[in-house]
């Protein structure tokens, strides 16, 4: 398997930073080959699979991580199923279809989770949700490796299930580096598809990276969000709704010298949540 992942950079932003009275540093997982940090688990999921001669793939998404999965199984000539909830963008649908997986639709995120896990079982497919491999975890590890080389006082984490918070966590850990874990979530929300109802579903690694950080859960609203992009685009990044989530999360914590937050997803695929989030004014 091809080797596409190399070290994101990691940003001071100074626009952030002059908003937030500390320094704000971006680690921009926009960067990533389909501009997520879901490359990093779909890449520790295309190495098990190779090593194990696995050639069918499904997991259940709401962008992203099927883009993600679907590209790498294309790339790689394996066969690729995605479980979609309906009511998921038409720009992330057209993307997700641009590689040619097999897409089921449920009617929400938790029934398409339902299903991926049941036809992985009865059909015998890798099931690529969160919470069944340890490797997404693995892979997202990979960025608090990164940024272990410096010292934060808080890493801020776009969450839902919670891979991504645990897999930084694992990764700081194995680097000595301890720090307070921030997730920011949106429960309820039109601008962050990607993290929309906080489904926590890698317990318990979830709670444990929270509580062994010392860290805590701030739930934002989509006008925090819309002016988070907002932010962002005056310091030259166009993210999406859920990438934003940890600069808008910064509101609701105490300003500390030195924080690192991750830009997991970039707007330039999503044009039309990204004239959404930069609308003047609330959303």
């Amino acid at each position: 398997m091809i080797k596409f992942i190399t070290p994101t950079p990691l940003r001071l932003l100074k626009k952030c930073s002059q908003q937030y009275g500390c320094k704000v540093y971006g680690k921009l997982e926009i960067y990533n080959p389909t501009g997520s940090h879901k490359d990093r688990e779909s890449e520790e999921i295309l190495r098990y699979a190779e090593r194990n001669n696995i050639q069918r793939l499904g997991i259940a998404s709401t962008g992203n991580a099927a883009i993600s999965l679907a590209a790498y199984a294309h790339i790689n000539a394996l066969k690729c199923y995605i479980f979609l909830p309906k009511t998921i963008a038409p720009e992330r649908l057209a993307q997700i279809e641009a590689f040619n997986p097999t897409v089921s639709f449920s009617d929400s995120y938790n029934e398409a989770i339902t299903e991926c896990n049941e036809k992985s079982r009865n059909e015998g497919f890798l099931n690529c949700n969160p919470g069944a491999r340890i490797e997404k975890i693995i892979g997202d590890s990979n960025i608090g490796t990164e940024i272990a080389k410096e010292r934060w006082t808080h890493v801020v984490v776009p969450t839902n299930n919670g891979t991504l918070l645990a897999g930084i966590w694992k990764g700081l850990k194995k680097a000595h580096r301890s720090t307070t874990m921030i997730a920011a979530i949106a429960k309820q929300t039109k601008l962050a598809e990607g993290i929309a109802g906080f489904h926590r579903i890698e317990e318990p690694v979830l709670s444990n990276t929270i509580h062994e950080s010392g860290g805590s859960i701030v739930e934002i609203s989509d006008y925090e969000i819309s002016k988070a992009a907002q932010l962002l685009a005056s310091d030259g990044l166009i993210v999406e709704g859920a990438a934003a989530a940890s600069i808008a999360a910064l509101g609701h914590i105490k300003p500390k010298s030195k924080m690192c937050c991750m830009i997991t997803g970039s707007g330039l695929k999503f044009p039309n949540s990204v004239k959404e989030l930069l609308a003047k004014g609330p959303p």
